[in-house]
């Protein structure tokens, strides 16, 4: 099958597309044929390894694993121990090495789609879909009359963030820049600012905070005395602290103010990502898709996404 391969850390420039072996499948996995694989920042910090983190995780000189989480696509076999899920089933996911033809997956990290659902769309839900729901109703905990402010709400996660939010009955106020304002208001933010000529002002129950261009001390000024910050990913400016500085104020500072100030790493399960798939299928949902690349162009999907101008997700397909 063809796979695209990364040997080493750096630029987009490393990936390659190869003819690999069909992975194995285990009793509790799944064998998926891939539709489509969206580009997130865990493939973008895995490609680059600029977060040491990642190198103490994944390969101090070279990646132990190949690119790629978040896909959709037809369930080809299914492992001896799997219950609920049949060959031919339209399914999306999560699994490393999900830019290839085939893609082998736990089954508890895979939900069903409903049919003819676009599995382009269905390929954003695993990664951006289900840290947007857990930050947004786990962590945020945003209920009706809620004023919640969400940054970097024209990416992958916040597209999602933003109308998960609204969905509760908050009172949502987007950040974002200037070419994506009407996008996010679309989506259902009641106010928009455009953080490159306008100041982001208010006072907020909850603050879900994606690549915010705020300082700490001015993220945190904007919260209620009781209010909620939860961080999504690292930073973009990696630093001693490989990004995650906003993230150990926040576990450092939390227990002494009546704030809640916190971060998590995304729990990938099947049960988020059913409910996300259910209201995709139903049209309360929408997924946001800037671009659109076949797999062997997998390097100029990354390239386009390192550059941040994309809106919402960039997915290949097969």
């Amino acid at each position: 099958m063809q796979a695209i391969v990364q040997y080493r850390y750096g630029s987009p420039d490393v990936l390659e597309i190869a003819d690999i072996p069909v992975p194995r499948m285990g009793n509790d996995e799944v064998l998926v044929r891939m539709a489509a694989a969206s580009v997130d920042a865990g493939v973008g910090h895995l490609l680059t390894a600029e977060m040491p983190l990642v190198r103490l995780a994944f390969g101090l000189r070279r990646p132990r694993r190949r690119p790629g989480m978040a896909f959709a696509g037809t369930v080809e076999a299914v492992g001896a121990r799997v219950f609920g899920l049949e060959v031919g089933q339209q399914v999306c996911g999560s699994s490393s090495g999900a830019f290839a033809e085939l893609v082998t997956a736990s089954a508890g990290k895979v939900a069903p789609l409903a049919v003819g659902v676009d599995p382009v769309a269905a390929s954003t839900l695993p990664i951006s879909g289900v840290t947007a729901l857990q930050a947004v109703r786990d962590h945020g905990r945003v209920s009706a009359g809620q004023r919640v402010l969400v940054t970097g709400a024209s990416g992958g996660v916040g597209t999602f963030a933003v109308q998960l939010a609204r969905r509760s009955g908050a009172d949502v106020t987007a950040v974002c820049g200037p070419a994506k304002v009407d996008l996010v208001r679309a989506l259902g933010a009641t106010r928009v600012i455009d953080y490159t000529g306008e100041a982001i002002t208010g006072e907020y129950d909850v603050i879900i905070d994606i690549a915010s261009p705020l300082t700490w001390r001015a993220t945190r000024a904007l919260l209620t005395d009781r209010g909620t910050l939860v961080i999504v990913g690292a930073a973009a400016d990696h630093g001693f602290t490989g990004g995650l500085s906003r993230n150990l104020r926040a576990s450092l500072q939390s227990p002494f103010t009546a704030q809640r100030l916190c971060w998590f790493v995304q729990k990938e399960n099947g049960a988020d990502l059913a409910v996300l798939a259910g209201l995709l299928a139903s049209g309360a949902l929408v997924s946001v898709v800037d671009r659109v690349l076949p797999l062997a162009q997998t390097a100029d999907a990354l390239r386009y996404y390192l550059s941040g101008a994309a809106t919402g997700k960039v997915v290949v397909t097969a």
